[in-house]
Formats: structure tokens, C-alpha cells, sequence
């Protein structure tokens, strides 16, 4: 069953909602859309949904970026070679990509360099500096990565080596003394948005050297337009896969460059997009959730299991037919990447529920010697959701004394501050609130595993934990339009921090359930009001719903429209499903029957008795349910297809039990507990004292 505790529906003011609506001449629907993101008086809310680029603030305003130009262009001069360095997640690759771009086209001695994940892991090494210093360089640009690299930095500057920061993570004390750090989560930064991403601020870098080539440093808005439209579509796809919230400068420069991924002209991305599928004579609309789940995976694979390098050389590639081999690799490696991430996945699961006792535990931390390191990112954010508990998950590889960690949180704990106060017990830390990576000796594990635990206990709060289902609204049979659609769509690009909108649809009656894709998805057909509606739910098999044909229910949608052939259609794609409030009392009084039944031995009348063929056909569904000879089932799951009432399957649960079939324990309002046992001789389902049943 579904956990309807975890929806919360937003409510707005009725006169709040007109006088927004009145004011911007927009739709009710739109109205409610922005007020439940803050957006409550007319000026904000028309700046929201304009998503003009007027917004994006004059990159000067970021500390040190006067330092950070004047080196650069020192460096432009003389011909000093720059090497950037950078990250081998898609922020960072694409952070790579656009300063490589622009200081090569301006004429640069420019090279990069991306740490190895498996040899290196993340940031600033002595090593890569020792090479890069040996290959000429005398200035290195970070990008995405640095801001925690003080060691690091001071050791270049003692060969001889400087070091521009450019970086967006969490800031700590200890500021690196470099030749600039721009970075606008720096304390001493005023700079208005604090939410860009690694290669914003890589952008905001190149703007700044473009104004000061053009405009002696003066901010100009056409030179800040042209450098969009050179580089926003890279900006944009590392924005969206970092989760950046996609609200002030991060909207407007994410709705500009999905536009520009529409029919971008960069060899690269086009060769990315068509191995996806995309055809560009006939292309599909272009959006956050496409570059977020179709895209960044492929990118992010290389730097996870393969080399981040092949992901730049791919933006850089002047040639199609390099670009479409490039991009095939990036998808055969997301391929293997899937393949070693579900393994993983399976024996940590193994691990946690052999190992731990999740009721007395706040955090989850597991090891292994054979755990990919590059691919325990993705399965700590799928225990993290699956637990709905902060995960580490560490790779110590073979041998190695060095352990590589990623690690996830949930709302109510920030990471940064956890690992921070566990910094003792490691070698190395750092990231976000809710994504960090570490790595510690093998012979303090089990000290980190305490701290962490310890900390966690006294910090999380398992309230704010709790992933609530937020809903904007409820929406009308007759507000399930496309106008609805359109009103919707004013919102977009939604991402982190802009929610795709979410509404509950009430008191729909199921006309069909059918599959789709082989069995993975399901669509429904609803009608209320004399209307029917077409509802896509993805990732639940038919099984796994529960719901069948004649259910009374609330759905929790999205509202989309289909176009197919050249037609096109309202959908609704749902997110969560639950019995109407009718139907969920109807439904508590039948199971508490069905309960008396089977643990009572309350006697039934004679017209909720089932026939012989109706409890053979019971049994076979409760069989096929199981899936073997114990499992967990609910009643609507075992009738099928109208074949059996709810109460004659409740009585005959009872009867299998009376005749010691199986033994059946219950283990929430409409779960049982079930184990087929095995019997030697046949028994008449009739010598089951239920079956006698009673007049009415």
C-alpha cells in the first residue's frame, strides 16, 4: 500500500489567489503554482515567470574576481601555459569545457587536467601539481574543486606554480591562500545569488575577462548576451545535473540554455543527443528532467568508471564522426556503470539487513574491499531513499589501506557539518549538506563509524527527515485541460529548488489498469464527472499497484500532453495512489471482517462462502503472489480479475488456515504474512469449519 501520511496539500488564501490572478492576468491554477513558491505579490512573481536574463548580476561582484582577471590576463600576455583543472563529475567537465573554449580561442597556452577517480579521487593533489609544474604550467585555474585545497596550494606556490580558485562548495574556515578564490559561498562574499553551480562560476570567470577585453571591466549586457549564447548550453546542463535549485540566476540561465539545447549547433552535444535518441529533423522538447536522467548519467559515467577527459574531448570535438564515437563510449560506459551500480545496490541491502538493526540506528556506513568507488555515489542515494537514512558508503578496493567514501544525507542532517566534526578521524572530506565524499585508513573506520553515530544521534532530526510528499493543489475534472498544461508550463524549468508541480485528483474510479512496456509501467483509465482520463504510472507493475477495476481513488499527478501521430492528448502522470476516503472506509470494514474470519473464526453467511473453483482459484493467485513459499500479500492483490469478491477471498484465507494450508500472520492494516506448508494427502476445502457459513 501507499503511504498517504506523507502527503501534505498546500492551501492558499481564495483572495490571494484572485487578486494574483486579477493583477497578472494569469489563470487561478498559475496563481496557486506561485504562491506556494513564495512568490505572493505581483513584482516577484512576474519576475519569476519572465525569466529575463536581467537577472544575472555583474560577475565583479564576486569576491576576488578583479584578482582572478588581472592573473588570467597576465597569464594571456606572456604566454604562460594555464592548465585548468577540474572535477570529473558533469559540473566539473563542463566547467572544464567552457574555460578551455574560451582561453583557446583567446589565444592561450591552455591544457587541462581531471584527477583519476579510481588513483587520485577528488581535488588538488601534490602529485597532478608536480606533473602539471613538470609540463610548464605556471598558473592553474580550478574549477569546481579547490576551496578546501590549502596544503595544496601552498606547496604549488613553493615550486613555483600559481593557483586561481574557482569553486562553489562549501567554504571552511581556512581559506586557501591563492592568487584569487572566487567562490560566492565565501563568507566575506556579498555577491546576491549563493546557489551556482561549479561552472557558473567557471562562466561567471570567462564573462568577466570578456568585459574587461571589451569594456575596460564595466558591466555591458550585450557582452554578457553574446557569452550566453556561446556557453549557456554547457552552463545549463552542468547546473541541472549538480541539483542546483534552479530559482534566481540558475532559472534564468537554465530556461535559456534548454532553449539553445533545442537546436544547439555544438558538435559534441549533438552527437550526445543522437545516441540518446534524439532527432534533430524531428526533435522532442528539450528539458531539465531529459538533461537530468538522460543526459548527465552518460557524462557522469566516464568519470565514475572510465575518463572524464573523454567527456571534454567530446564538447571539444570538431569533427562529427569523433563526436559520434565519443558519445557512443560515454553510453556503453553508462551501460556497465548501471550493470556494477545494481550489484552493489543488492549486497549492500544484503549487508544492512543481515548486519544492522535499522530501528535503533541514524546512520547507515558500510564497506568492502571489491566496491566500485566510482559507482558507490549512486548506490548511497538509492539506500538514502530506500532507509530514509544518512548512508557512507566506503570502497577500501583490494588491500588498500585508504578508504574512498561518498556519502548522503537527508533533510534535518548537514553532511559538511557531520564529517567536520569527524575530522580527526579522516584523511580527507568535503561537499554539500546533503552530498559529501571522504576518505579515511582502514584502522579508523571503526573510530569514524562512532563519531559519525554518535553526532548523528544528537543532530538529526527525524522529523524534518521524514520525505513529505509536498502537493500544490487540488485539481477539477474540469481544470484537467490544456490551459492547466500551459499554466504549468510558465513555471518551467523545474529542477531542485522548482518542483514539477503536483496535484491531487480525487474520487476517480478505476475503468481499466493496464500494462505497459512489458509489464514495468501501468496506465490507467479514470473517470470522474463523465469524463475519463488517461494515467501513466512508471516504475509499478500492475501487481505492485494493488488497485483494480472499479477502485474509488486519489491520484497524486502531474498534468502533461501527449502528442502522438499528430494528436494530442491530456495525461496525467501520477506519482502516489491511495483509496478515496469512501473507499478506504468501505475497505476498512471489509478487512476488519476478513480479519474476524481468519483469526476469529467468525462464521460468514452463506453467500460470502466461495465455491470450490472460486478457492482453487485463490489459492493459485496466492501462489503466484508469493512467488515462493513465504511472502507478504494484501487481499486486493489475490482477486483477480473480478473473479472473487474481497470477503470470499477473506473467508477463504481462513478456510487454508483452518486446514493448515498456510500459516498467516498480520503485519499492517491490510498486509498478511503468509507461508504455504506442505501436505501429503488432499483435504475437501469444504471440511473447513468456516465453509459451512450461515443464513442470512
Amino acid at each position: 500500500m501507499f503511504d498517504r501520511s506523507k502527503w501534505v496539500i498546500k492551501t492558499q488564501d481564495p483572495e490571494l489567489v484572485s487578486a494574483l490572478a486579477d493583477s497578472l492576468k494569469i489563470s487561478p491554477v498559475c496563481a496557486r503554482l506561485l504562491i506556494n513558491r513564495g512568490y505572493t505579490d505581483p513584482i516577484s512573481a512576474q519576475a519569476f515567470l519572465e525569466k529575463t536574463d536581467s537577472e544575472l548580476y555583474d560577475p565583479y561582484l564576486l569576491c576576488d574576481m578583479d584578482k582572478a582577471v588581472r592573473r588570467t590576463e597576465e597569464a594571456l600576455k606572456s604566454g604562460e601555459k594555464i592548465t585548468i583543472y577540474g572535477d570529473y563529475d558533469v559540473d566539473g567537465v563542463t566547467s572544464v569545457s567552457i574555460m578551455y573554449m574560451y582561453l583557446h580561442e583567446h589565444g592561450a597556452n591552455v591544457d587541462y587536467y581531471i584527477p583519476a577517480r579510481e588513483n587520485e579521487g577528488y581535488g588538488l593533489n601534490f602529485s597532478a601539481i608536480d606533473s602539471i609544474a613538470k609540463s610548464g604550467t605556471t598558473l592553474i585555474i580550478t574549477v569546481d574543486t579547490g576551496i578546501t585545497a590549502t596544503e595544496d596550494v601552498k606547496y604549488a606556490k613553493s615550486i613555483g606554480v600559481d593557483i586561481i580558485i574557482t569553486d562553489h562548495h562549501q567554504c571552511r574556515s581556512d581559506i586557501p591562500l591563492a592568487e584569487a578564490v572566487v567562490n560566492p559561498k565565501r563568507p566575506d562574499c556579498e555577491y546576491p545569488f549563493k546557489e551556482l553551480s561549479g561552472v557558473g562560476v567557471a562562466f561567471k570567470l570567462i564573462c568577466a575577462l570578456e568585459l574587461s577585453s571589451k569594456n575596460n571591466g564595466s558591466y555591458d549586457k550585450s557582452v554578457i548576451n553574446d557569452m550566453c549564447k556561446q556557453y549557456i548550453d554547457l552552463v545549463t546542463i552542468g547546473t541541472i545535473a549538480d541539483v542546483m535549485p534552479l530559482v534566481g540566476e540558475n532559472r534564468i540561465i537554465v530556461s535559456s540554455g534548454l532553449k539553445m539545447l533545442q537546436n544547439t549547433q555544438k558538435i559534441g552535444i549533438r552527437a550526445l543527443f543522437k545516441a540518446t535518441g534524439i532527432d534533430y529533423d524531428n526533435p522532442k522538447k528539450i528539458t531539465s528532467s531529459f538533461i537530468g536522467y538522460t543526459i548527465a548519467p552518460r557524462i557522469n559515467a566516464v568519470g565514475r568508471i572510465g575518463n572524464a577527459g573523454r567527456a571534454v574531448q567530446l564538447f571539444l570535438a570538431e569533427s562529427p564522426k569523433v563526436a559520434d564515437i565519443i558519445a557512443d563510449e560515454l553510453c556503453n560506459t553508462n551501460r556497465r556503470r548501471q550493470e556494477l551500480e545494481n550489484e552493489i545496490f543488492l549486497e549492500a541491502v544484503s549487508q544492512i539487513e543481515k548486519e544492522h538493526n535499522i530501528s535503533n540506528e541514524n546512520v547507515i556506513v558500510l564497506s568492502s574491499d571489491h566496491w566500485h568507488h566510482g559507482v558507490i555515489g549512486i548506490v548511497a542515494s538509492r539506500l538514502t531513499e530506500r532507509y530514509n537514512f544518512p548512508s557512507v558508503l566506503i570502497s577500501f578496493e583490494g588491500d588498500g589501506v585508504i578508504g574512498k567514501g561518498s556519502a548522503r544525507s537527508v533533510k534535518g542532517l548537514n553532511l559538511a557539518s557531520a564529517l567536520a566534526a569527524c575530522s580527526d578521524t579522516l584523511c580527507k572530506y568535503g561537499g554539500h549538506e546533503l552530498a559529501a565524499g571522504l576518505t579515511v585508513e582502514r584502522d579508523k573506520l571503526n573510530e569514524f563509524k562512532k563519531k559519525l553515530s554518535e553526532y548523528t544521534k544528537e543532530h538529526l532530526d527525524r522529523d524534518e527527515s521524514i520525505q513529505k510528499t509536498v502537493i500544490d493543489a487540488e485539481i477539477e475534472s474540469d481544470e484537467i485541460n490544456e490551459d492547466t498544461v500551459r499554466a504549468v508550463s510558465r513555471l518551467d524549468p523545474f529542477g531542485a529548488g522548482n518542483a514539477t508541480p503536483l496535484f491531487i485528483f480525487k474520487n476517480a474510479m478505476i475503468l481499466q489498469v493496464l500494462p505497459l512496456s512489458m509489464g514495468k509501467h501501468s496506465k490507467l483509465i479514470l473517470t470522474r464527472d463523465g469524463e475519463s482520463f488517461t494515467t501513466l504510472f512508471f516504475g509499478a507493475n500492475i501487481a505492485e499497484l494493488g488497485f483494480s477495476q472499479g477502485d474509488e481513488v486519489d491520484i497524486l499527478c502531474g498534468i502533461d500532453i501527449n502528442e502522438f501521430r499528430g494528436m494530442k492528448s491530456i495525461q496525467l502522470i501520477a506519482r502516489d495512489i491511495d483509496y478515496s476516503d469512501e473507499a478506504k472506509t468501505n475497505l476498512c470494514e471489509m478487512q476488519k471482517e476478513c480479519d474476524e474470519f481468519i483469526f476469529e473464526g467468525r462464521t460468514p453467511f452463506l453467500s460470502d462462502v466461495p465455491n470450490k473453483s472460486e478457492c482453487s482459484a485463490i489459492y493459485r493467485g496466492l501462489i503466484s503472489a508469493l512467488g515462493g513459499d513465504i511472502g507478504v500479500v494484501t487481499i486486493k492483490q489475490l482477486i483477480s480479475s473480478g473473479s472473487s469478491s474481497y470477503i470470499k477471498t477473506g473467508v477463504a484465507l481462513a478456510a487454508f488456515k483452518q486446514l493448515d494450508f498456510i500459516s498467516i500472520e498480520k503485519i499492517s492494516l491490510f498486509e498478511y504474512k503468509i507461508t504455504i506448508r506442505k501436505f501429503k494427502e488432499k483435504k475437501d476445502i469444504f471440511a473447513a469449519p468456516i465453509m459451512s457459513g450461515k443464513a442470512r
